[in-house]
């Protein structure tokens, strides 16, 4: 004690030195009692403590040592009434208004409760129940004012610090019972009123107080579990003065001291039995957990709460679960809690939940190593709890391999990404403590056992070798502050890809989403050149599964991120990934989680702009991925979309080699072209000029089944494909295809759209020669597709393209086999396209095709759709005037039949070509061919005849011509009648002395033909066209009055009679009514109708009614 007080200004430098001054004193005194022992010594040693009271003023706080010094002499005094009456004293002399005071009379009634417990708890039951007694006078008198809130506190602070430190020093061997009956009728919760921090700190040191005295029984041999163990935490937790809404970071000083206290005081509830239920764990975690979040002032209070906060959790790692595997789940839980913390964009945060996960790591370590005592001893100690037999129960016979927790429990994948980022933190304390988290984990790991049969396959030198390189860079953390933290952060990501095991290194790159969206930029940087590093050094190791959970993680982030930098960096990191694994599944989810973005979001209005369109330009401008990228995008657009209405073909087992894509991603494969051909620079425009082929043959594809939408009031679709059309253009250089493209593309004409195609095939042929053969290998195979649209497209390329193949054979070849093969598609579209490209064949090559092409023909002159028979007429024209007599003379007949057919189609250009091609016939009808062709041309005459004069001029004009052609095969003179001026006029009373000229002839020449040509004309009499109809009564009426051939004229004079009299009547169109009069005018009179009248003139009446009746029956 002398040497102790010797250096005054030593003293003064510590704060708590008056506090050991007055433990010696007491510890001299005991001393001293002990060799005296002389009751009546004593108890006048007491009496004179007694008389010391009066030195004291009441608000001294010295006179606590007073109260411990008689403390100690009533331990020694065996007189119990002597006792009670001299703790009464005491009692009432304290002033415990003063806290010192009232902390030296809870330890002085603790000094006496070691040797008289009963005693002491005898006279605090009657203090409470006392207090008890007078709350309702507190609660009348709180309106007057008369009763001070401060005394009821100090009161209730005092009888808790007694209790307390009557547990304390009683002797274990009686404790519990005491402590049992304290804590099981519910006393403490009346000590719960207290308002005051420093009567609440009071109240919580005494169940701190309860729980050593536990622990202290327990040393002693005496344990035995702490009763509502729980319901004393809970009391602590209220004490804290928190509501659960409350913000931790409004704390006055006062309220850390008590939560700083508090924490403790759970630390000790934690430590003792019994084991802490999840229900219990849960909610003391809860209430503490925020305490991370105090702001950093005053430091001298926050840092030891934070201290007591991380040793509280230490407590309920080290005291929780049954075995290795439980207390795993147990770190697992308390770590993920804390995760919140670790990963704050405010430092002092980061720094603390760090040291929290090393502190705990330690313990977790040292409780897989050897043990752990309850009372947090290092090292070997008495209190140790072994791993194995002592305390596992059920788990006692098993081995050590079942109690300790596996490499796999501890989730190393989801721990690595969780702190590998704090090790390029901006806080170098923090990047200390992250490194030896680190390296604590993959220790642990090591250490563990691992089960039989596993192939986790791990190599152990590699990885001890990797451990070992981890704590240099630890030790140089230490010893050298001023290391780049570039270098160390580099050397722990390597050391780390290799200790990661395949599945760790999978869960690792699966939860990189929250370390890439870290709120400081520089570990979020870090995470990224992790997650590059793994992928490089171990990408071969990922499944397919592993590229797509990993793709997706990485946009997740991608897509959180606002800064831009970090963006591209997370992009590159997608790259990256593609790069090393396998990049279509990449590629696939990229799309996907555009597809998902197009039909979720408004895309253009994106705060930062839309991640993906950054994707895409990221695969653009990539030197390895550009070109792969490219290539997946077209068969993105070359697959079959779900949903398309009625764009199908016939039965889907026929196109059962079609792959099918969800709408959505093909939109978004056709944005993402638009984005590569706008943002892909040289890399990008490199890729484009070498998929120049297939990119124009997928994009011309899409633009008809876009326009097969844009017909069903889809439009967006169609806007999107030229905009991505367009860009392609502008990529290539091509204008003149822009052009034509800005001009007509978004025309929904099916026409119109159809030439566009042509257009730009037309386009490509002049400006790209070389590009054709291989763009029309393409379409030639998609003519196949299952999409009415896109065969439509194929179709109407390849026509145009046909024209250009005349320097590839092979190429042509397959081409004419294609076209040829799809005249007879569902689509009449498509057959039309197919003969108007066979017709196209270069002239150098048709004679090779003409046969083949000319059976087409054939067979779609019959085709059920008008459009295609026009078209095969048309082509007929083209393909007559390159076409050798061989490849016609076969199928001339046939020709001129269906020729004939089509001459009476109500479609105008129908009938003109009609005509027109078999006037082109009539070149081959020579030889063997000749007479059988002109039995043709005089079935046809009169239908030729009568549309000389058709409604359309164009008609006439190609009847006139036909006519001209036809006439040398009849060997008649009338060369002269077809270049008279009636002939070529379009005046009616021209037409009808042509008309009268020509008959005159036919009367002349072919006597024998007059009846055909009479039944063809008298069936003109009910044609569609009253032109037509005057025409047939007039030519029918010329051929009786100059005909002198009795057999005709009593075959035809009275049914044309007839009929002309009922078309006078009946006709609504005047130029047929006015023929009709004109005609029977010129039958009356003409010299062939004075031998028939008289005995005609019944029949005839009778033939008008019969007609009549008909017509009216129909």
């Amino acid at each position: 004690m002398k040497a102790y007080v010797s250096d005054t200004e030593d003293l003064k430098l510590d704060p708590s030195y008056q506090e050991t001054w007055d433990d010696m004193i007491i510890n001299f005194l005991a001393e001293s009692l002990d060799v005296v022992q002389e009751t009546d010594w004593l108890i006048s040693l007491g009496n004179a403590f007694t008389e010391q009271y009066v030195l004291y003023t009441p608000d001294d706080d010295h006179s606590a040592l007073l109260h411990r010094c008689l403390g100690i002499l009533l331990q020694k005094v065996a007189d119990r009434n002597y006792v009670c009456d001299k703790i009464d004293w005491m009692y009432k002399q304290a002033n415990i208004s003063i806290p010192a005071n009232r902390l030296g009379l809870a330890k002085a009634m603790g000094l006496v409760a070691a040797s008289h417990l009963d005693a002491v708890l005898e006279m605090l039951k009657g203090i409470l129940d006392n207090i008890g007694q007078s709350l309702f006078q507190r609660l009348l008198s709180f309106f007057s004012d008369s009763y001070r809130m401060e005394e009821s506190d100090d009161i209730h602070a005092a009888l808790a610090l007694m209790y307390g430190y009557a547990a304390k020093y009683a002797p274990s061997t009686v404790i519990e019972a005491r402590i049992d009956a304290l804590v099981g009728t519910n006393m403490l919760s009346r000590l719960l009123h207290v308002r005051h921090h420093t009567a609440k700190q009071a109240v919580i040191t005494a169940i701190d107080l309860l729980g050593r005295a536990v622990i202290n029984a327990a040393e002693n041999g005496a344990s035995f579990p702490l009763k509502k163990r729980d319901q004393l935490l809970d009391y602590i937790l209220t004490l804290m003065g928190r509501e659960e809404n409350d913000s931790f970071a409004d704390s006055s000083i006062e309220l850390l001291h008590t939560q700083a206290l508090a924490l403790s005081a759970c630390t000790t509830l934690v430590t003792v039995e019994p084991k802490l239920t999840i229900e219990t764990r849960n909610h003391v975690m809860k209430a503490t957990l925020g305490f991370f979040a105090l702001p950093n002032d005053p430091i001298d209070v926050v840092n030891p709460l934070i201290d007591n906060l991380i040793t509280l959790l230490c407590a309920i790692l080290l005291t929780s679960g049954e075995d290795g595997r439980s207390r795993a789940d147990q770190l697992l839980h308390i770590l993920r809690q804390i995760d919140q913390y670790v990963s704050s964009p405010v430092e002092y945060q980061r720094r603390r939940s760090c040291l929290a996960v090393y502190e705990m790591l330690l313990k977790f370590r040292t409780l897989c190593v050897i043990g752990y005592c309850a009372l947090g001893c290092h090292g070997s100690c008495t209190h140790i709890k072994q791993i194995d037999r002592a305390v596992l129960g059920n788990f006692s016979n098993l081995p050590s391999a079942y109690v300790l927790p596996s490499r796999e429990a501890l989730c190393l994948g989801n721990r690595v990404i969780m702190y590998l980022p704090r090790c390029a933190d901006t806080d170098s304390e923090v990047r200390k403590i992250s490194a030896q988290i680190l390296d604590q984990l993959f220790s642990i790991s090591l250490s563990l056992p691992r089960p039989v049969g596993s192939s986790s396959g791990i190599d152990l030198e590699l990885s001890y070798g990797a451990l070992s390189s981890l704590e240099d860079v630890i030790a140089i953390l230490r010893s050298d502050a001023s290391i780049d933290p570039s270098e160390v952060f580099n050397r722990i990501v390597s050391s780390v890809c290799i200790l990661l095991t395949k599945d760790e290194l999978v869960a690792t790159l699966h939860s990189c989403t929250t370390a890439i969206c870290d709120r400081t930029k520089q570990s979020a940087e870090g995470a990224i050149q992790a997650v590059i590093e793994f992928v490089t050094k171990r990408g071969n190791e990922l499944s397919e599964t592993d590229v797509s959970r990993t793709t997706q993680s990485l946009l997740s982030a991608a897509v959180h991120i606002t800064d831009k930098h970090l963006r591209l960096e997370t992009l590159g990191a997608i790259s990256c990934l593609a790069e090393n694994t396998n990049s279509k599944i990449v590629f696939n989810e990229v799309l996907a989680t555009a597809g998902k973005d197009i039909v979720t979001k408004d895309i253009s209005r994106l705060r930062g702009g839309w991640p993906m369109q950054d994707a895409f330009h990221a695969f653009s401008q990539h030197a390895v991925l550009s070109f792969l990228f490219l290539e997946h995008l077209i068969s993105a657009l070359n697959q079959t979309p779900f949903v398309k209405g009625d764009m199908e073909k016939g039965d889907y087992s026929s196109h059962s080699a079609d792959t099918w894509i969800d709408d959505d991603i093909l939109q978004a494969a056709i944005l993402a072209l638009t984005a590569f051909f706008r943002g892909g620079g040289k890399v990008g425009k490199k890729a484009v000029e070498k998929s120049y082929a297939p990119l124009l043959a997928a994009l011309t594809l899409q633009l008809g089944s876009c326009h097969g939408l844009a017909s069903s009031g889809q439009h967006e679709p169609l806007r999107a494909i030229l905009t991505s059309f367009q860009a392609f253009c502008e990529c290539v250089g091509d204008l003149e295809m822009r052009k034509i493209l800005a001009r007509d593309g978004e025309q929904n004409d099916k026409e119109k759209w159809i030439n566009l195609i042509g257009d730009v095939a037309g386009c490509v042929s002049i400006k790209r020669p070389k590009e054709v053969q291989t763009i029309c290998l393409i379409l030639t195979k998609s003519i196949n597709r299952q999409q009415r649209f896109q065969r439509e497209a194929a179709a109407a390329a390849l026509s145009e393209f046909v024209r250009y193949s005349g320097g590839f054979d092979s190429l042509l070849e397959q081409m004419v086999e294609a076209l040829c093969r799809h005249v007879s598609d569902e689509s009449p579209t498509v057959r039309g396209l197919c003969l108007r490209g066979l017709v196209q064949i270069p002239s150098i090559h048709i004679h090779q095709y003409a046969t083949q092409v000319l059976s087409v023909i054939l067979a779609l002159l019959d085709d059920l759709d008008e459009s295609v028979q026009l078209t095969a007429v048309s082509c007929l024209l083209t393909i007559l005037k390159s076409s050798s007599k061989d490849a016609v003379e076969p199928i001339l007949l046939n020709l001129s039949v269906r020729l004939r057919n089509l001459q009476v189609s109500m479609n105008v250009k129908m009938r003109r070509n009609a005509f027109a091609a078999f006037g082109a016939l009539s070149n081959f009808g020579v030889g063997s061919q000749r007479e059988a062709f002109l039995e043709q041309i005089h079935a046809m005459l009169p239908r030729l005849i009568l549309h000389i004069y058709d409604d359309d001029l164009s008609v006439r004009q190609a009847c006139r011509n036909t006519l001209k052609q036809v006439a040398p095969f009849m060997e008649i003179g009338v060369y002269g009648i077809f270049n008279s001026h009636c002939f070529n006029s379009d005046h009616r009373s021209d037409y009808e002395t042509f008309v009268r000229d020509l008959t005159r002839q036919f009367v002349q020449h072919f006597p024998s033909r007059i009846d055909s040509y009479m039944g063809s004309t008298i069936q003109a009499f009910e044609a569609p066209w009253p032109i037509i109809q005057a025409n047939a009564i007039y030519f029918s009426s010329s051929i009786l009055c100059l005909c002198d051939d009795q057999h005709i004229l009593s075959l035809f004079y009275t049914q044309v009679f007839g009929l002309l009299v009922v078309k006078l009547s009946r006709s609504a169109d005047a130029i047929v009514r006015a023929t009709c009069s004109s005609s029977l005018g010129w039958l009356l009179k003409s010299i062939n109708s004075h031998s028939w009248r008289s005995t005609r003139l019944e029949r005839v009446e009778s033939f008008r009614w019969g007609y009549e009746s008909e017509s009216t029956k129909k």
